[in-house]
C-alpha cells in the first residue's frame, strides 16, 4: 500500500524531465495547471442546465461531476506522479464512460427501444462490467491509459451515429468538432508517450498538457451535444427549449466555446410539442 501513495511511483510523462523546477511541490506543473478545463467546463454546464437538472432530470449532474473530479484526480496525479493519483485519473475515466450510459442510453438512437422495459437490467449489466473492468486496472497499470484510448474507438462510432442521426440542425457539426478535437489531442497524447527523446531535444516536452487542453474542451462538447439531445427528446414532459451559442466567436467556429441557452417556453407550446410526439403513434391506428 505504501508504494501507492510514494511520490514518483506512477507513470511519468515527457515533462517529468523537468520536475519541480517550476513549483518544488508539483512534479509536472504544465500537466496539472492544464487540468483546469476539465475540472471547470463541466461545472459550467451543469450551472447552465441547473433548472432542468432540478426539474427534469438530475441524471446529468452525475458523469459531468465525474469528468470534474477526473480533472481533480489528474491534477493530483501530475503533482506527485504517484500510483493512487494514477490509478484513481484511470478509473475515474472508465466510471465516467458508465454514468455516461446509464444517464443518457434511454435518448439514444443506437439503444433499440424494444428494451426500454428491461433499462433498469441493461444499466445493471453496464455497471458489472465496470466493476469487472476496474478491478482488471489494478493488474498492469501501465496499460491502462492504452486501453482507455483504444475504447475512444467505439465511442467515436457512436457520438458520430448520435450526433448526425439527432434531427436537430444545431449539433449536426458536434461530432465533427468533437473528433477533431479528440484526434489532435490523441495526435499529441501518443507522441508525447513515444517520441519524449525528440522533444526534449527540441525543449518543448508539454504535449501531454495540450492534450489535457484539448481533450477537455471535446468532453465537455460531448456533454453539451447530449445534453440538448436529452432536453429534446423529453421535450413532451417539460417546459424548456435549448438554444446552441458560442462565445467568443459567434460564427460556431472551431476556436469558440459552445454552450447552451436555456429558456422556458409557454405551456400551450409545451401541449402542442407533446401532440406533435403523439401524432405518429396515433396514425398507425
Amino acid at each position: 500500500m505504501n508504494k501507492w501513495f510514494e511520490y514518483e511511483s506512477g507513470h511519468a510523462w515527457c515533462e517529468s524531465a523537468y520536475k519541480y523546477q517550476t513549483l518544488p511541490m508539483v512534479a509536472e506543473f504544465a500537466n496539472t495547471v492544464t487540468n483546469l478545463p476539465i475540472i471547470v467546463l463541466p461545472l459550467l454546464n451543469c450551472l447552465l442546465l441547473r433548472k432542468y437538472v432540478r426539474d427534469v432530470n438530475a441524471g446529468l449532474l452525475l458523469p459531468q461531476l465525474l469528468l470534474t473530479f477526473n480533472g481533480l484526480a489528474s491534477t493530483y496525479y501530475h503533482a506527485t506522479l504517484n500510483l493512487f493519483g494514477q490509478l484513481v485519473d484511470e478509473l475515474s475515466l472508465v466510471w465516467i464512460i458508465t454514468v455516461f450510459l446509464v444517464v443518457y442510453i434511454p435518448v439514444m438512437r443506437w439503444f433499440p427501444k424494444k428494451f426500454n422495459q428491461r433499462l433498469l437490467l441493461v444499466r445493471w449489466a453496464v455497471v458489472v462490467v465496470t466493476a469487472v473492468i476496474s478491478a482488471l486496472c489494478f493488474l498492469e497499470p501501465n496499460l491502462n491509459a492504452v486501453a482507455l484510448m483504444l475504447f475512444s474507438v467505439p465511442a467515436a462510432v457512436v457520438i458520430n451515429y448520435e450526433g448526425t442521426n439527432s434531427g436537430l440542425p444545431e449539433i449536426e457539426s458536434f461530432p465533427r468538432r468533437i473528433l477533431t478535437l479528440w484526434g489532435a489531442a490523441f495526435s499529441f497524447w501518443f507522441a508525447d508517450r513515444l517520441l519524449c527523446d525528440f522533444w526534449l531535444y527540441l525543449g518543448t516536452p508539454y504535449l501531454h498538457a495540450l492534450f489535457h487542453l484539448l481533450a477537455g474542451v471535446a468532453g465537455y462538447t460531448i456533454f453539451i451535444m447530449f445534453s440538448v439531445i436529452d432536453i429534446d427528446t423529453r421535450s413532451d414532459r417539460h417546459r424548456f427549449t435549448a438554444a446552441i451559442r458560442y462565445f467568443p466567436d459567434k460564427s460556431g467556429s472551431i476556436f469558440s466555446f459552445p454552450y447552451i441557452s436555456l429558456k422556458e417556453r409557454p405551456e400551450s407550446l409545451r401541449q402542442l410539442t407533446a401532440l406533435e410526439k403523439e401524432e405518429p403513434a396515433i396514425s398507425k391506428y
